[in-house]
């Protein structure tokens, strides 16, 4: 009876984690609850085959351990990538036109109106509030490139 309350405690806290990491960034997300899954499967696997049913924990055991595996080859296959696409290359380079555009601007708008059709983009955006990566960094790069901070 313990255990069955442990497995349910366990499991609770899983779903109550994955929510909250599910908020952040999807491939973050899929990581973390890969993760939290193969953990707890690892655990109550291991009390299950303590209490005697290793018929059933050994392979709760296995497959906590195959979804750690596969989220570690993940990490490291990701690990090497990441910083190459933080890096603009030369296709990435925005003229003023077109951080214009981007902006919803028009040419002689004052650093307070690039301030503030940035901030209004962001609100919409942001990836803390469902938006995308990709499009707040192009709204953050016609900011920068309007405002001189290259």
């Amino acid at each position: 009876m313990v255990f069955l309350g442990l497995g349910i405690i366990l499991v609770v806290a899983a779903v109550v984690a994955i929510g909250v990491v599910s908020r952040s960034d999807p491939d973050r997300a899929r990581r973390w609850s890969k993760m939290l899954l193969g953990v707890g499967a690892c655990a109550v696997g291991g009390l299950m085959t303590l209490r005697g049913l290793a018929v059933l924990g050994a392979p709760m055991v296995g497959v906590g351990l195959l979804l750690l595996g596969i989220n570690a080859r993940q990490a490291r296959t990701n690990s090497g990538s990441t910083h190459d696409q933080a890096m603009p290359t030369r296709s990435d380079v925005m003229g003023r036109a077109e951080a214009l555009e981007t902006l919803g601007l028009d040419e002689g708008a004052t650093d307070e109106d690039v301030r503030a059709a940035h901030k209004r983009l962001m609100k919409k955006v942001h990836p803390d509030t469902g938006g995308s990566d990709a499009l707040a960094r192009r709204i953050q790069q016609a900011r920068d490139v309007l405002l001189n901070r290259r």
